[in-house]
């Protein structure tokens, strides 16, 4: 699951070998980032062929999720030597784990790039200080207030959570409003018992509760 049979290792590691420092050597399998990035052209960018902005935007954040893997490359090495010594050390690169790749371009996503739309024709400039950052053309909609064109009811009156710092969180979700604490009553079932056969009954609990709800 996830091993591609014509993706081996990386045929610079070989051709590298012999330019090593003192104390390790290159080695091993590293992992092939070229066939990685060629793969991924051949996969994703293959299919933006519109040539309209949203498309060229497809293919920058492409290039730039590309990148972020290539930036964030790992060099890990393996330890020679008698009674665990470590005399020599023999070094790959390897590609690094989503989460770095995730949290790299979580990054990103909060600075990205608003891209205005040209009236007419031309190619989206690209400038090379750009080329890590993600682009977008269309503001997002304010999810904060009700929107009666999209059938969006807004966060006012949706329960959060007032100790947590996550999305949940009555800081994140009440978009600096504010919020109330409200008793509510509560019915659930409870008490459930299993008869042979087959069924079960439950009795009706009602509980109060205070809860925190968006202003």
């Amino acid at each position: 699951m996830g091993k591609l049979v014509a993706c081996g290792c990386d045929p610079a590691s070989y051709r590298a070998a012999g330019r090593h420092r003192p104390g390790w050597k290159w080695g091993g399998c590293s992992h092939n980032l070229d066939f990685g990035i060629d793969f991924s052209k051949s996969f994703l960018d293959s299919r933006e062929k519109a040539g309209d902005i949203q498309s060229r935007i497809n293919l920058h954040n492409n290039q730039a999720g590309r990148l972020a893997v290539a930036t964030n490359m790992q060099v890990r090495c393996k330890c020679h030597g008698m009674s665990g010594s470590c005399e020599l050390k023999t070094c790959w690169k390897a590609a690094p784990e989503f989460r770095i790749v995730g949290e790299a371009l979580k990054e990103r996503f909060r600075s990205a790039v608003l891209v205005d739309q040209p009236r007419r024709r031309t190619r989206l400039r690209r400038p090379r200080d750009l080329a890590l950052d993600l682009l977008y053309y269309q503001r997002s909609p304010n999810f904060c207030e009700k929107d009666p064109n999209v059938d969006f009811p807004g966060t006012s009156g949706r329960q959060c959570n007032r100790t947590s710092t996550g999305v949940d969180g009555c800081g994140s979700l009440c978009c600096g409003r504010g919020y109330n604490v409200i008793k509510q009553r509560k019915t659930d079932r409870c008490h459930c018992r299993f008869h042979w056969c087959c069924y079960v009954v439950c009795q009706n609990c009602t509980v109060e509760e205070w809860i925190t709800v968006c202003k």
